[in-house]
């Protein structure tokens, strides 16, 4: 049996009502504190290397997803970071001759770098220029997969630039059927998408939840015969771009969460959507912020070390001390919390290893800032946000708390407050990770792989009242400490 019921095309739908549900307002404070600090970045011309990074990966990760062509994780890799080269791939790396690859993904990183031009020259959004963004995209794509009357998997002729001529819905077993518009009201549809858009600009809707709107509402119009989701990831790219945010990049890795979005937004409910599309932009905001040392050295060898400018930005860096303040105290509370809470629960679980054996034990302990024990841990902690994508910045803010449980073996589950990314940058995070520890036969203590206990950190930024930034932990802590027993438990089994 098909997951999904068969989905009959209706015109597409404005936003909802109480769209104003849909705002992030922790997103907002986040990326308002990358806006401040993407100048200094780009002062040092480290940002101008991640940026090409970022959307060489967004030109790769835009093609595999739909199967385009096949790169392995290595491939792709080296493209990120050296450029995309067809010298730099083996026949192994890729489904195809290198060169053919790389052609399409040039394309589609055209196409990102046409996105930038046409918010930069202050573009109107237009069918023509639909038309030609599919142009760019395809331009060296000279086929698509299709059905034929039998159902057969036949390859056709991809017409560039123009809209469907033929209806391409898309059908499966058992007489699944999703249906797209047809042909003969793509025009008019498509009149529509921008006419609501151009209202949505007018309200000042934020840029996730029109990217959402707007991406998910394309792909329901899929006008054309192919590179349809492509297009839908450039137009939430834009809308991203026009609102000073980073380009949207859907990795393979986020796939089944993208699909998964999709089906909640073809049901009637946009947040899923709207909710990913916010976790990928706080995803690239952190490795935006943690550009580490070798990007620095490589943008130097370009533009050198610009000493006059950390001069400009020194007034800017007092004044922000005071917020930067209130930033670390919030994180003290909360590190306050946490300790608090993981002393109830060693109370709580200390009753049932009792009586269990009476060797079994289980203790709390932390550290607060500014303290000699805040320095322990390094190591995990490292780790654990190297395994997220993002840069530690302990030396900015360390503190910490932990619960420590043994059985006839030994498990630690750590919370770690500590800055994100280089200098001070407001953001700040707490990660929850667990790993196994054990004693070698020469007393020295070994630590187990860290896994994280979230996919994200808990963020938070100067810019946020402390108060809300409280309530939201409370929440986030109780979920942690259930998941982190929860994984510990199945190592008893």
């Amino acid at each position: 049996m098909n997951a999904y019921a068969t989905h009959r095309w209706t015109p597409i739908e404005d936003l909802p009502n109480d769209w104003q549900g849909l705002i992030d307002p922790q997103l907002a404070a986040l990326v308002g504190i990358w806006k401040e600090q993407r100048a200094e970045l780009d002062a040092r011309a480290s940002l101008g290397l991640f940026l090409e990074r970022l959307k060489r990966q967004w030109a790769v990760e835009t093609g595999a997803i739909e199967d385009l062509y096949h790169i392995t994780a290595g491939g792709t890799k080296t493209l990120i970071e050296k450029g995309l080269d067809a010298a730099l791939l083996s026949h192994d790396d890729v489904d195809d001759a290198p060169g053919a690859v790389i052609s399409k993904i040039r394309d589609q990183l055209d196409a990102v770098d046409g996105l930038y031009q046409f918010v930069s020259a202050a573009r109107r959004l237009s069918k023509s220029y639909l038309l030609e963004l599919h142009q760019v995209l395809t331009a060296h794509q000279g086929t698509y997969q299709a059905r034929d009357t039998l159902g057969q998997s036949v390859e056709r002729t991809l017409v560039r630039g123009q809209w469907k001529r033929f209806p391409n819905n898309v059908e499966g077993p058992n007489g699944f059927v999703f249906e797209f518009c047809p042909p003969e009201q793509v025009e008019s549809e498509v009149d529509q998408l921008l006419a609501m858009y151009g209202r949505h600009t007018r309200l000042g809707v934020p840029p996730d939840v029109e990217a959402a709107w707007l991406h998910h509402r394309f792909v329901l119009v899929h006008p054309f015969t192919d590179g349809n989701g492509r297009i839908a990831r450039c137009l939430a790219t834009l809308v991203l771009l026009k609102g000073e945010w980073l380009p949207l990049v859907v990795t393979r890795k986020d796939k089944p969460e993208y699909i998964k979005s999709l089906r909640s937004a073809d049901n009637g409910e946009l947040k899923p959507l709207v909710k990913l599309f916010g976790e990928l932009q706080r995803r690239s905001i952190r490795e935006a912020l943690s550009i580490g040392d070798a990007t620095l050295k490589e943008a130097t060898k370009i533009r050198g070390v610009l000493d006059s400018v950390r001069v400009k930005f020194q007034k800017r860096q007092e004044e922000l001390g005071v917020l930067l303040q209130r930033a670390h105290d919030t994180a003290d509370t909360l590190q306050a919390t946490a300790s608090q809470r993981l002393r109830q629960a060693a109370s709580e679980i200390e009753i049932i290893l009792a009586s269990a054996s009476e060797k079994y034990s289980v203790y709390a302990a932390d550290a607060a800032s500014n303290t000699e024990k805040a320095h322990y841990n390094y190591y995990q902690i490292v780790q654990c946000a190297k395994k997220m994508g993002y840069f530690a910045n302990l030396p900015a803010y360390r503190s910490w708390a932990s619960l420590t449980l043994i059985t006839e073996s030994r498990a630690d589950v750590l919370f770690s407050f500590h800055a994100i990314g280089h200098g001070n940058t407001g953001v700040l995070a707490c990660s929850c990770m667990i790993y196994a520890r054990r004693t070698d036969e020469t007393g020295d203590s070994i630590i187990g792989e860290v896994q994280p206990v979230t996919d994200v950190p808990f963020e938070f930024t100067y810019a946020e009242d402390p108060q809300n930034v409280q309530q939201r932990f409370a929440d986030w802590l109780e979920a942690c400490v259930t998941n982190a027993l929860f994984q510990w438990g199945q190592t008893l089994d």
